[in-house]
């Protein structure tokens, strides 16, 4: 009875896999995953502006390498939440392993989030803790992961396209930026890189965002600057190229990589016109997410 019932459950997973379509995520309360991630990110600012201050530094970099363990706390039928542990460590090859002397290391922060059944991540707590990079880190991770939950319901083979529109969330001086993302899936192959223990084959999707301002160039002031007596206008653009592999058996991310570049010319003043400010920025970055391993029969 426990095979048939086993059975049961997997042939769905088996049936999605064979005719193409992206299974749902499979997760279970206390299953654990452990994915590396790494961040790198350049930014170079200009101002130009009509009142005596401290100038704002040129630019700067941003680097994360670091651990993510997620811990599958509880799983209902409107979602889940996670446990994550984000760690200094790296991943060692297995030469390295061996001879590497053990070295002190600050202890892992805590980031929990609920994430509902159609991807959206809420209650967020902890981020705060993290540095700028380790913070892009993390979100960089949450997108990835969650954008199974995104694909469209119906049946998907190689070379099916889709088309979403999702809001910018991070705070600008500019309003009504919108990334316009197109999806395709590109074809089907092994999971696993060289020494990694991920088996089975991947959906390899190809994802190309492109961020759009719907807001006047002449006027783009977002609610919150108006409150505080602001004016903005100016206008943005950005680009952002990442490959996803989704694990055909799991519906699970197995790894990603991807590259952005994005610029801002911004003006900000005060209602009047006054104390006119000009930020012209230019920013690109780089991330990659790779899964170690399920180490669900494994202690935190």
């Amino acid at each position: 009875m426990v095979f048939v019932c086993a059975m049961g459950a997997l042939l769905p997973v088996l049936l999605s896999a064979q005719h193409g379509r992206l299974p749902s995520p499979a997760l279970r309360a206390g299953q654990s995953l452990i994915y590396q991630l790494e961040f790198s990110a350049s930014r170079a600012v200009q101002t130009d502006s009509r009142l005596s201050g401290p100038p704002l530094p040129p630019g700067d970099e941003l680097n994360a390498v670091c651990l993510l363990q997620v811990e599958v706390v509880d799983t209902k039928s409107s979602g889940l939440r996670l446990k994550t542990y984000l760690s200094q460590k790296t991943a060692l090859a297995p030469s390295e392993s061996a001879t590497a002397a053990p070295a002190e290391s600050a202890p892992d922060k805590i980031i929990e989030v609920a994430i509902a059944r159609d991807g959206a991540a809420s209650q967020v707590n902890g981020l705060d803790q993290l540095a700028v990079a380790q913070r892009f880190a993390w979100n960089n991770w949450l997108g990835r992961f969650t954008a199974t939950w995104t694909v469209p319901n119906s049946a998907l083979r190689v070379g099916s396209r889709w088309h979403l529109d999702e809001p910018e969330t991070t705070p600008s001086p500019l309003a009504g930026l919108v990334w316009s993302k197109k999806y395709q899936y590109v074809r089907n192959e092994p999971c696993g890189l060289s020494q990694s223990p991920i088996a089975g084959d991947c959906a390899v999707i190809l994802v190309h965002a492109q961020l759009h301002q719907k807001s006047s160039p002449h006027n783009a002031t977002p609610e919150d600057f108006k409150l505080r007596g602001l004016l903005t206008r100016g206008t943005a653009t950005g680009a952002n190229e990442t490959i996803l592999y989704i694990g055909l058996a799991n519906g699970l991310l197995v790894r990603s990589s991807e590259d952005a570049q994005q610029s801002m010319d911004a003006t900000i003043a005060l209602a009047d016109g006054s104390n006119e400010v000009r930020y012209v920025m230019k920013a690109k970055s780089r991330s990659q997410i790779q899964l170690l391993r399920d180490s669900s029969a494994e202690p935190h």
